[in-house]
C-alpha cells in the first residue's frame, strides 16, 4: 500500500475512532460538569497545566525520532524506552516537589493534586515508544479503538466517583485511570519488548533530532497555558474553570476535524521525499479545511445552547469563550500541519523560531487582556492568531517551498462558504428561532447550517469540493463511495 493510502486509511480509522474516543470523553466531561462545582474543575485545571507542559518534556521527541527512521532499530528502541522511563519518572519526583511545597505553602488539596496527577507521567513515559511503534506502522485502528474503551472505562470510574460525593478527586482518579488502561491496552497491542541495551550514540542522535523539536514543543505548550496560567493566579480557579469548559468544546472540535489527520501526518510525511512534503501538507490542509471550517464556525454560531445542553447553566459565561476561540479556525486549520512537515523535512528550527514568536505575541496579549476577564484574553488570542499567520506562511516557504499566495488561497472555497453558513445561523437563531427550546433550537441551527454550507460549497467551490472528494472516495465503504461518485457527477 502506498503512503498516500496508508495515509487515508489510517486517517479515516483515526478520525472514526478518535471520534468515539472524544464522544465518550465529552460525554464523561459534560456529566462531570453537571455533578461538580466550578471550583473543584478549576483546582484540577490549575494542577493540569505543570503535568502538561511536564510531560511535553519528558520524552524529548523521542518518538518523533523513532517514526521518522526509516527503520526499526531494537538497540535504538530500547535506548528510547528507558530513557524515556527515567525522563518521566524525574518529572514526576520533580512535579511531586513542587506538589510538597504547595503543600508546606498551606495549599494542602492543590498540592495533594499536583502530587496525584504527578504520578501518572511515569505511566506515560513507560508506554511512549510503544505508541510510536504503532504510529510508526500505521496502527491507527488498532491505537485508537484500544484507546477509547481505556478512556471510556476511566470515564465510568470518575462518573461513579463524583456522584458519590468525592468531588475532585473524581478528576483526578479519572486522569490516573485513564493513564492506567491506555498504557495497558497499548503494551498488550504491541508484541514489543525492551531489551536491557543501551546505546549512548543512539542517545546522541535522539538529542540532536529532538533537542531543537523538544523546544518547539515546550515553547508551544508554554504558550497554550500561559493564558491558564494568568487566569489560575489572578482570577482565580473558578474563572479558570470557565475558561476551560469553553476552551473543552474547542478542544472537542479540534480532537474530531483535525487532530486525527496531525497524528498520523508525522508518519506518512517522513515517508515522502523532501520535495513531495509541501504538496502533501496542501492536501491534507485543503481536506481539512472542508470539514474545519463548517464545524468550527458553526459551533460558535450555536455556543449559547450547546454550553447550557452539554454542561449546564452554570457555565453560561463559557460560551462567550467558545465563540471567541472557535473563530481562530483559518490559523488553526494552516498551522496544525506546519510542525509535522517541517519535522519531516528535518527544519526544526524553524518550528522553535515560530513558536518564541507565538509565546512572546500570546504573553503580551495575555498581560493587556487579563484584567478584563477570560472572554477578553480568548478574544484576544484568536486576533493574534489572525496577525501572526504570515509568520506561519513564510515558514512553510522556507521550510517546504509552498508560496505564500497558494497556501492562503487553498482556504477561500471553505472559509467563504462557512463564514455565510454561520450567519446565516446566528441571524435564525436570534430572530426565527429565539421561541424554541434550547435542544430543538440548537438541532435546527446544526440541520439548518449543514444544508446551507454544502450548497454554498458547491456554488462558490465546486472543482475544489469535487477534487478534494474524489481523493477520499476509494478509501470509503462501497456505499459511500457510490453516493460521492453521483454527488460528486452531478457537479
Amino acid at each position: 500500500m502506498s503512503i498516500r493510502r496508508k495515509l487515508i486509511a489510517g486517517s479515516l480509522w483515526s478520525i472514526g475512532a478518535s471520534f468515539t474516543s472524544l464522544f465518550s470523553g465529552f460525554l464523561v466531561f459534560s456529566i462531570l460538569a453537571h455533578l461538580l462545582q466550578p471550583a473543584e474543575f478549576g483546582i484540577v485545571a490549575f494542577a493540569a497545566i505543570f503535568i502538561e507542559i511536564a510531560a511535553t518534556f519528558m520524552t524529548a521527541g523521542i518518538p518523533e525520532a523513532l517514526i521518522q527512521r526509516e527503520k526499526w532499530d531494537e538497540t535504538a528502541a530500547s535506548t528510547a524506552f528507558w530513557t524515556s522511563l527515567v525522563s518521566s519518572t524525574l518529572c514526576a519526583v520533580a512535579i511531586s516537589a513542587a506538589g510538597v511545597w504547595v503543600i508546606l505553602s498551606g495549599s494542602s488539596l492543590l498540592g495533594a493534586v499536583i502530587i496525584a496527577l504527578g504520578s501518572g507521567l511515569i505511566v506515560d513515559g513507560a508506554r511512549a515508544v510503544h505508541e510510536a511503534k504503532l504510529r510508526r506502522e500505521f496502527g491507527y485502528k488498532v491505537l485508537a479503538l484500544r484507546t477509547t474503551t481505556a478512556k471510556l472505562s476511566a470515564g465510568i470510574v470518575g462518573v461513579g466517583l463524583a456522584y458519590h460525593g468525592f468531588g475532585v478527586w473524581a478528576l483526578v482518579v479519572n486522569r490516573l485511570v485513564a493513564a492506567i488502561l491506555s498504557a495497558v491496552v497499548i503494551w498488550r497491542a504491541v508484541p514489543w519488548r525492551p531489551r536491557l541495551v543501551f546505546s549512548k550514540s543512539d542517545l546522541r542522535q535522539f538529542g540532536r533530532f529532538g533537542g531543537t523539536l523538544i523546544t518547539a514543543k515546550m515553547l508551544g505548550e508554554i504558550t497554550k497555558r500561559i493564558p491558564e496560567l494568568a487566569i489560575g493566579f489572578v482570577l482565580g480557579p473558578v474563572a479558570l474553570a470557565s475558561y476551560r469548559v469553553g476552551l473543552r468544546g474547542l478542544q472537542f472540535l479540534i480532537g474530531t476535524t483535525i487532530r486525527p489527520l496531525q497524528v498520523t501526518a508525522l508518519t506518512a510525511l517522513s515517508r515522502l521525499p523532501p520535495a513531495a512534503v509541501g504538496e502533501a501538507y496542501l492536501r491534507m490542509t485543503r481536506a481539512t479545511a472542508l470539514v474545519s471550517f463548517p464545524v468550527f464556525l458553526g459551533a460558535a454560531a450555536i455556543a449559547p445552547d450547546f454550553v447550557v445542553l452539554c454542561f449546564g447553566q452554570k457555565w453560561a459565561s463559557s460560551a462567550s469563550v467558545m465563540t471567541a476561540l472557535a473563530l481562530v479556525v483559518a490559523p488553526a486549520t494552516l498551522v496544525y500541519f506546519a510542525a509535522p512537515a517541517l519535522t519531516a523535512v528535518g527544519n526544526t528550527r524553524l518550528i522553535v523560531v515560530s513558536d518564541i514568536a507565538q509565546l512572546l505575541t500570546s504573553t503580551l496579549v495575555v498581560l493587556i487582556a487579563v484584567p478584563f476577564g477570560i472572554v477578553a484574553i480568548a478574544a484576544g488570542l484568536t486576533i493574534r492568531s489572525h496577525l501572526t499567520l504570515p509568520i506561519v506562511l513564510l515558514m512553510l516557504r522556507k521550510g517546504v517551498g509552498l508560496r505564500v499566495r497558494r497556501t492562503a488561497t487553498a482556504l477561500i472555497g471553505p472559509g467563504v462558504a462557512a463564514s455565510l453558513m454561520a450567519i446565516a445561523v446566528t441571524a435564525a437563531r436570534l430572530f426565527v428561532l429565539e421561541d424554541m427550546g434550547p435542544l430543538v433550537r440548537l438541532l435546527a441551527s446544526a440541520l439548518l447550517g449543514s444544508v446551507i454550507y454544502v450548497v454554498l460549497l458547491f456554488a462558490f467551490a465546486p472543482r475544489y469540493t469535487s477534487e478534494t472528494l474524489l481523493e477520499f472516495l476509494p478509501y470509503l465503504p462501497p456505499r459511500f463511495q457510490r453516493i460521492g461518485s453521483r454527488i460528486v457527477k452531478r457537479r
